[in-house]
């Protein structure tokens, strides 16, 4: 059963709440989309990009017996405001909202509330165990760096892949040290949005940036955040996910308190779909109206739900475990 809801304030928040059919309190997951102006079921708001991802998350999840809560990004769907001069601050509100209304619902077990993040959507998560005392932690094509990291690791794939094109390509790009000149492009962007206030900026006068979304990114440290959280923690990985380097999933155990799991999944991409295709973040454009085509990869999907109904469900089985496939 699904429903709007609206979520009362300055910026109401619009999303949609899904309880199973009989009455009763269930384990609750809260999902958190990532960046860019994403709507609650994971779609940009031009229709060009649309992916149903969150929507089917929430189906899936629902049909094995949790509540689920997905929610308009400011900008978005039927919410007010400009997704651009949103920074990392303005989607922490948001989110403490979320999580309160969920805690607070009649058919939800206020201390089985999972906080499930997808890309940007695993800082947030992750900064959310700093005020709530979460059930669980779910990091989807994401977790352990932080923003700057993530995009840092974009770009050593891209000049890579530069530096690898064919022939006379190839070799300019290594000729031009594309890689230096990127790096202190970044440096001078930067450096611009650290001596501003404001939450968007122009570059070249015509293109918008999100400053203040930039500005607190930076100096979020998730892995600090990581050592206090002591609710059982979650991660996926797809290995044709050009956006996040697998290796920090290592990190993740030896970090949090409580016990952890990671999976990294053969033939996933970034929108949890099945991908044949090489790893690649400059064709990625082209083979995504392809990739949404396909299902969501039915491993990961078996490697959620196995985690969720043992933690959540089976509650007898809590051995400490971290895995790798």
């Amino acid at each position: 059963m699904e429903k709007e809801i609206i979520i009362q304030g300055e910026n109401p928040i619009y999303g949609s709440l899904t309880i199973p059919s009989t009455e009763g309190k269930y384990p609750a997951i809260l999902i958190i989309a990532g960046s860019g102006p994403l709507d609650r079921n994971g779609n940009d708001r031009k229709g060009k990009y649309t992916t149903n991802l969150y929507k089917e998350l929430a189906e899936y999840m629902g049909g094995l017996g949790f509540v689920t809560f997905r929610y308009d990004k400011r900008g978005t769907g039927k919410r007010d405001g400009d997704w651009l001069a949103a920074g990392l601050s303005d989607l922490m509100v948001d989110a403490k909202k979320a999580v309160e209304f969920m805690m607070s619902h009649p058919n939800v077990d206020a201390q089985k509330v999972i906080v499930c993040g997808h890309s940007e959507g695993t800082i947030i998560a992750t900064k959310l165990t700093e005020s709530f005392e979460l059930g669980g932690l779910m990091l989807l094509s994401g977790g352990v760096d932080n923003l700057m990291e993530f995009l840092k690791v974009q770009r050593q794939l891209a000049y890579k892949e530069l530096f690898e094109t064919p022939g006379i390509k190839g070799w300019l790009n290594r000729k031009l040290k594309v890689d230096v000149k990127g790096e202190k492009q970044v440096e001078n962007l930067m450096k611009k949005m650290n001596q501003t206030d404001k939450d968007i900026i122009k570059i070249q006068f015509f293109f918008k940036q999100p400053a203040k979304w930039f500005r607190e990114h930076s100096v979020c440290n998730t892995r600090e955040t990581l050592k206090n959280v002591k609710c059982p923690v979650f991660a996926l990985h797809g290995d044709k996910d050009p956006l996040v380097d697998n290796k920090v999933l290592t990190e993740l155990a030896p970090l949090v308190t409580g016990k952890s799991e990671y999976h990294i999944i053969h033939n996933m991409e970034h929108g949890l779909r099945v991908q044949t295709e090489p790893r690649s973040i400059l064709n990625a454009r082209k083979i995504f109206k392809e990739l949404m085509k396909r299902p969501l990869h039915e491993e990961g999907l078996q490697k959620i739900s196995g985690w969720l109904e043992t933690n959540f469900k089976n509650v007898e089985s809590t051995d400490s475990k971290q895995e790798v496939s």
